[in-house]
């Protein structure tokens, strides 16, 4: 498909753009119990790289740090500071700078 939309930068641009990647909150276990967001440790628009520390997750069993599963910017916070979120729940975006988020 690149080779193909070459000569239409403008179109292969906005056709070959890829969805942001969400940042979903890990199982922490075998019992895959919810985990409180304690803070992101990286403020929106930063930029991230694989294994770069992101966020705190707190459980009954322990606090830790959660790396960044991709590189590229932190577009968007959707997670709340405090709340529980349940393994997989989607708690930020990562991506391109004006990369669309998902819903």
């Amino acid at each position: 498909l690149r080779h193909v939309l070459e000569p239409y930068p403008a179109l292969r641009g906005s056709l070959l753009r890829e969805m942001a990647t969400a940042v979903t909150v890990p199982s922490l276990g075998e019992e895959s119990a919810p985990a409180v967001l304690i803070r992101f440790l990286v403020e929106p628009g930063a930029a991230v790289r694989r294994g770069d520390p992101l966020y705190e997750l707190d459980t009954d069993k322990v606090t830790q740090e959660v790396e960044a599963e991709a590189d590229g910017v932190l577009l968007e916070v959707v997670g709340t500071p405090g709340v529980e979120y349940p393994p997989g729940a989607t708690i930020a975006w990562i991506g391109a700078p004006g990369e669309p988020v998902g819903a």
